[in-house]
């Protein structure tokens, strides 16, 4: 019985593109590196892709899921969003890029979407912290925002009952000048730098992992349920 070749889809914005950083080494390749260090059959028998975009908001995630997640069927979804939605605009009058009721329900649609295409687990995580202070629009400043928008991903994930990173929480323990160091310096103090993204891979690394554990499990269950069932045909 032949193996199943599956896809692990990385759908996010610039966080998951790895902005500013070289392809190989933004988090989604530092992952898939060791995971091909880790499983001799990984090259063969997964394929890894990168869909996410840089500026982008769930609102323009979910009308390009489609042709970002849907059609490639993945087994496995890492999903994140958020730290362009919470912005506030001057052009919007201080109104949210997304309205916090639309944000939780596009994570929702998305999740959906993705599991009626056949994804059996999906990492949904927070949004780390970052270093930018500036008051926007609205009145708040970026970190006010995020801390806000994080909460509905913990809400989403558990409604949805899909696996939590809540990469906030391990960015929130950070001393300051480790924070400084993952992420880029001013003026952007948002994207992640070299170590963070090194930092990054190793906290979503397991939850993937996790994941590829249970496939090969259960694929392994249906391997022997058909081995037996051809033995007993034989005989």
């Amino acid at each position: 019985m032949n193996n199943k070749q599956y896809v692990i889809v990385f759908m996010g914005d610039s966080i998951t593109e790895g902005q500013y950083v070289e392809h190989s080494l933004r988090w989604s390749e530092l992952i898939s590196t060791s995971l091909m260090q880790k499983y001799d059959n990984f090259s063969s028998r997964f394929i890894t892709i990168n869909s996410g975009i840089s500026g982008e908001t769930t609102r323009q995630g979910l009308e390009r899921f489609p042709k970002s997640v849907q059609v490639h069927k993945p087994a496995i979804m890492t999903l994140q969003f958020g730290l362009n939605d919470c912005n506030c605009w001057e052009t919007d009058n201080g109104y949210p890029r997304v309205s916090e009721l639309a944000y939780r329900y596009n994570l929702i649609e998305m999740i959906e979407r993705s599991k009626l295409f056949g994804t059996k687990h999906i990492i949904l995580s927070t949004n780390h912290k970052t270093l930018r202070k500036k008051i926007l629009a609205c009145g708040e400043n970026l970190e006010q925002r995020r801390v806000k928008y994080d909460k509905i991903v913990r809400e989403v994930a558990k409604s949805t009952n899909v696996t939590l990173c809540d990469m906030a929480n391990h960015f929130d323990g950070l001393t300051n000048e480790e924070l400084e160091s993952f992420l880029l310096p001013e003026p952007d103090l948002l994207h992640l730098s070299l170590e963070g993204h090194k930092f990054y891979a190793t906290i979503l690394e397991p939850f993937i992992e996790t994941a590829l554990n249970q496939l090969f499990e259960n694929e392994n269950k249906k391997n022997d349920h058909f081995y037996t069932e051809q033995k007993d045909l034989v005989i």
